[in-house]
């Protein structure tokens, strides 16, 4: 990111000259800040969690969005818990645009399971694809903004992350060293200018799991005070405020869910 000259002030939330590299680009979510980013004036590179066909072909189609904002793109065929294929995949934005500025981890596997019918198999399957791999593309990504002079990191992670869920320990407790390790990151690069943060969000609209059954989610936003489950608009909107942040905002963790936690 470039230093702001006070005598010619950017403009808030403008994003033109900067690359972004979004992963999680596949769902919903990582649509919308895919394209928020590319509607700020970023060039934009998505991937998915996995590499499987069906991803693939939803990575291409957010791609194809961003391109549609006048805005270079590149889709990335990468499985975000291989270490090998996301360094490829780093690689590939650092050749093709010479840097990375920001990264957005919006990957989400939700798992459900009470502990003592959790098998160790579906405990690292759910760290891996809820943390292991916000750390790969953290530490890849992180190599390239520490050579650049800086850069902007968003982990976005869900409730379970700080609040106790019955029956969701081993997602809580991805989500929840997520959060810790975005601490750590922003302590451990906050003088090669990179601000780590993490955007917390409630239930949201389009996740797995919640969105699927229209009934079943008027019920759940129903027990919510803003009486409505968080759209992925609002989390877009609040990644692009961060990504272009002077860099003072970092080793937070911003709420997004419509105030769920401060009553729960």
């Amino acid at each position: 990111m470039t230093t702001p000259d006070p005598a010619q002030p950017a403009q808030p939330f403008h994003l033109e000259g900067s690359t972004a590299f979004v992963v999680g680009a596949g769902r919903p979510l990582g649509r919308s800040i895919a394209n928020a980013l590319a509607e700020a004036g970023a060039d934009v590179a998505v991937a998915g969690l996995t590499d499987q066909p069906t991803e693939v072909v939803q990575i291409n189609s957010v791609a194809n969005q961003v391109w549609s904002h006048h805005r270079r793109n590149l889709a990335l065929e990468m499985d975000a818990r291989d270490p090998v294929k996301v360094e490829v995949a780093v690689q590939r934005i650092d050749d093709e645009w010479g840097r990375i500025d920001i990264l957005v981890n919006a990957q989400d596997l939700v798992f459900a399971k009470p502990l003592n019918e959790t098998s160790l198999q579906e405990w690292d399957a759910t760290l891996s694809a809820n943390l292991s791999s916000v750390a790969l593309s953290c530490q890849a990504a992180g190599r390239v903004m520490m050579r650049q002079g800086g850069g902007r990191m968003i982990n976005v992670v869900t409730v379970p992350a700080e609040r106790g869920v019955a029956n969701m320990a081993a997602y809580a407790a991805a989500k929840g060293g997520v959060e810790s390790m975005s601490r750590a990151l922003s302590q451990e690069w906050a003088r090669s200018g990179i601000a780590v943060n993490c955007i917390q969000i409630g239930f949201y609209a389009d996740q797995a799991g919640v969105g699927d059954n229209e009934q079943e989610a008027a019920a759940l936003a129903r027990m919510l005070p803003a009486k409505e489950l968080v759209a992925s608009a609002d989390v877009a909107g609040l990644v692009v405020m961060l990504a272009s942040d002077s860099g003072f905002i970092t080793g937070q963790t911003i709420r997004v869910d419509g105030g769920a936690t401060a009553r729960i």
